[in-house]
């Protein structure tokens, strides 16, 4: 996807809501900066991998966080990053 951006007077872009569709980015989420050869490349931070820990029947299941999980997003992002690097 192509489109063209500006900045404005305070040094803000907006991401057009379709990448921020397809790459899972809604409010709070992180992104790397990077400057590669005259182009501004911005790179999803992955998120923080769930604490696994032992119930008292020995069972591993995720922490209690407080926050939502959403493993349909993480089961993306996982199979985007693999397809990135099986591209390189």
């Amino acid at each position: 996807m192509k489109c063209d951006i500006s900045i404005d007077q305070a040094g803000r872009i907006v991401l057009p809501s379709e990448v921020r569709r397809q790459l899972n980015l809604g409010p709070g989420s992180r992104l790397r900066l990077a400057v590669v050869a005259e182009r501004i490349e911005l790179t999803p931070e992955p998120e923080p991998d769930p604490t696994l820990v032992s119930t008292p029947s020995k069972r591993r299941v995720l922490e209690a966080t407080g926050t939502a999980f959403d493993a349909a997003a993480a089961t993306r992002a996982e199979r985007n990053a693999q397809a990135r690097r099986t591209r390189r």
